[in-house]
C-alpha cells in the first residue's frame, strides 16, 4: 500500500517529482504482470496520458530536428487511431512537429523526412498488438500502451520499448471518470 501523498504534486529530496516508493512499486507491478520489462527505465507522471503524449512529441521533436535542423517532423500513426493524436498535434501549432496522417500513407516516402510514430498496442478497437511501421534513425516512437494489461489481452512478451506509455485509469477501470 502506497500512500496518496506519494503521488501528488510535491518535490522530494533528489529533486524528484515521484517518490522512489512510488516508482518502486511501478516497476514491481510491471514485473508481477510481465507487460513491460522497466529496468533502468525512467518513469514519469503526467495529469493524464494527454499530457504526456504531448511532451513525448515536443521531446522527440527536438531530437529529431538536431539532426535534420530544417526538417519539421511528421507525426502520424497507423488507422485507427485514438483522436487526441491528431488533435492534440494541432492544437499546438508547433514549428518542429506537424500531424500527417496516416502512416501507411507514408511508407515509401520521404527517406530523409524526421517521423514520430505514434504506436497504440494494442489497438482499440480492434486489439491488433501494432509495431512501428517506420524505421530508420530518423523514426522515433511513442508506444501508447494503455490496454496492454493481462484484463484486456493475453501478453506474449515484455515491451522493452524506449518510450512507453501507460495510463492507471485503463489499468483500474477508471477510463473517463
Amino acid at each position: 500500500m502506497v500512500a496518496g501523498w506519494h503521488r501528488m504534486g510535491y518535490e522530494f529530496e533528489e529533486g524528484s517529482l515521484i517518490s522512489k516508493q512510488s516508482e518502486n512499486v511501478i516497476h514491481k507491478l510491471h514485473d508481477t504482470v510481465e507487460n513491460a520489462n522497466t529496468s533502468n527505465k525512467y518513469i514519469l507522471f503526467g495529469a493524464g496520458s494527454t499530457q504526456l503524449l504531448n511532451a513525448a512529441v515536443y521531446a522527440l521533436s527536438h531530437t529529431a530536428n538536431s539532426s535534420l535542423s530544417s526538417s519539421l517532423a511528421k507525426v502520424v500513426a497507423s488507422a485507427p487511431y485514438y483522436p487526441i493524436y491528431k488533435s492534440q498535434t494541432e492544437l499546438l501549432d508547433s514549428k518542429k512537429y506537424k500531424f500527417s496522417g496516416d502512416t501507411s500513407s507514408w511508407k515509401n516516402k520521404t527517406r530523409s523526412t524526421n517521423f514520430i510514430e505514434f504506436v497504440t498496442c494494442p489497438n482499440n478497437p480492434d486489439r491488433q498488438l501494432n509495431n512501428a511501421v517506420r524505421q530508420g534513425k530518423l523514426a522515433k516512437h511513442v508506444y501508447d500502451l494503455a490496454y496492454y494489461w493481462p484484463h484486456y489481452i493475453p501478453i506474449p512478451t515484455r515491451m522493452d520499448k524506449n518510450l512507453m506509455l501507460f495510463t492507471l485509469s485503463k489499468l483500474t477501470g477508471h477510463a473517463g471518470s
